[in-house]
């Protein structure tokens, strides 16, 4: 049993320190960052590369194996001798990277955590080494976090967790970083990315992935939008090439901004007229509540996951079919009449505070840390 008064030590195990693996790693970068406000000594460990982006807002509580992928395995012993000497007294898992729990089901005496961003796979792919690999996680999970009911639901009914060992925290957003633009940062955020100020602008930020973020049907709106409505793409993946080479076929390469990775991605919120959301699948949308943040208008398809959890009729602009031409419509009424967007932003105001706020957040987190080691 860990004394109440002592201050607990929580290593967060994330694949690698690098925005463009998902959204992930900047959840658990938020909750290190902010445990020690809660009597929590937080730290992050990447298992492979070397220290990068987030390297410079975690400072010394950032720590790497330099594992290069999966196929060192020689390295992996790494892991244990860093749980040795750092001595925490909860492991909490980001990934499901099955040779990582492994390793830590091993440590009895420690909480272990697994935080579910995605939902279970099928059941009936009994042998696959996804199957597998879940069972591992389940047998040597102690608690399991889940990002929405959504992913809730579907670890219980597709992957066995029992109801009373899961937990729902939301991912956050932090409104002192996004907000409302003025009228002076919305012309130097398109100054910055090189925007015309007389045309309309719409967004995509995340993950540069057709098959999952729906990027290249996002280009293919912007083509069916008149001349004056340019895109602002923000972020990097593996599809990068192939949707220059897509804006380039669809003759509007001239009225497309990439910009790859931002430092500060509230500038580009703050350039914007309309975001969109094309993703097939969408665990959550953490740029879908960065963009409610800062009162930019959300149109997006309907898809499958927990983000029909944050957007809706009531917050954004929803079309059920995956029409782009509708799309590209919505977008067009959405600039000519803002003043139906009042209510709207009301309602995702009113949901960011309830669900999505990282302070709260954090303190539930720190609440359950202790209960479950008091319990142990």
């Amino acid at each position: 049993m860990v004394s109440s008064s002592k201050c607990l030590k929580v290593v967060h195990i994330c694949q690698q320190d690098d925005p463009a693996t998902g959204g992930a790693v900047r959840v658990a970068v938020e909750y290190v960052k902010r445990l020690p406000s809660y009597e929590v000594e937080a730290h992050c460990l990447f298992l492979y590369g070397q220290p990068g982006y987030f390297g410079n807002e975690l400072g010394d509580r950032a720590h790497y194996l330099g594992i290069t992928n999966s196929r060192e395995f020689f390295k992996f012993g790494r892991l244990v001798s860093f749980i040795h000497k750092f001595q925490p007294d909860v492991i909490h898992h980001h990934d499901g990277l099955l040779w990582c729990h492994l390793l830590t089901f091993s440590h009895p005496s420690i909480i272990k955590i697994a935080h579910a961003h995605l939902g279970a796979t099928n059941k009936t792919l009994l042998l696959t080494r996804g199957s597998f690999a879940e069972r591992v996680q389940r047998q040597s999970t102690d608690i399991l976090i889940c990002i929405t009911e959504d992913t809730r639901n579907s670890q219980i009914q597709q992957g066995g967790y029992l109801p009373n060992q899961t937990h729902v925290l939301y991912n956050g957003v932090d409104t002192h970083l996004f907000y409302p633009s003025t009228h002076t940062e919305r012309t130097i955020a398109r100054k910055q990315f090189g925007l015309p100020n007389d045309v309309f602008v719409v967004g995509f930020v995340g993950r540069l992935h057709c098959e999952m973020k729906g990027t290249d049907d996002f280009l293919k709106v912007i083509s069916l939008l008149p001349s004056n409505f340019w895109a602002l793409v923000v972020g990097s993946g593996s599809d990068g090439e192939q949707l220059k080479h897509l804006a380039a076929t669809l003759r509007i390469s001239e009225r497309v901004v990439f910009t790859g990775i931002l430092e500060k991605t509230v500038k580009a919120y703050h350039a914007l007229d309309v975001f969109c959301l094309t993703s097939h699948y969408e665990p959550f949308g953490l740029v879908i509540a960065e963009a409610m943040a800062c009162q930019v208008p959300v149109v997006g398809f309907a898809c499958m996951g927990g983000v029909n959890e944050l957007l809706s009729p009531d917050t954004g602009y929803i079309i059920p079919n995956r029409d782009l031409q509708v799309m590209a419509q919505a977008i067009i009424e959405t600039i000519k009449h803002p003043e139906t967007w009042h209510l709207r932003h009301q309602n995702a105001q009113s949901l960011l505070r309830q669900n999505h706020d990282w302070e709260k957040n954090t303190s539930t987190l720190a609440q359950l840390y202790k209960k479950t080691c008091s319990n142990l």
